[in-house]
């Protein structure tokens, strides 16, 4: 199971499953549960078995941009 994680500027997060043919729809209305709300990260979450807590997470630069280009649209 893979998540994005959004990570909001006044250090809140929420997270919602991924699925890649979605994935900008399912942004963007997840985004719309927080108005003005700034982001200041996205990360995937994956799971790995190996690491201590069992997940790791990646910034995902391209999702950051999405993100930034959705709140400048509103």
């Amino acid at each position: 199971m893979r998540r994005v994680v959004i990570r909001f500027a006044d250090g809140t997060t929420t997270s919602f499953d991924l699925v890649e043919e979605r994935l900008e729809q399912d942004l963007r209305h997840h985004l719309g549960f927080f108005p003005g709300k700034r982001v200041a990260r996205v990360e995937e979450q994956i799971y790995d078995p190996t690491h201590p807590r069992r997940f790791r997470y990646e910034r995902r630069e391209d999702l950051e941009a999405l993100c930034l280009s959705y709140t400048k649209e509103r």
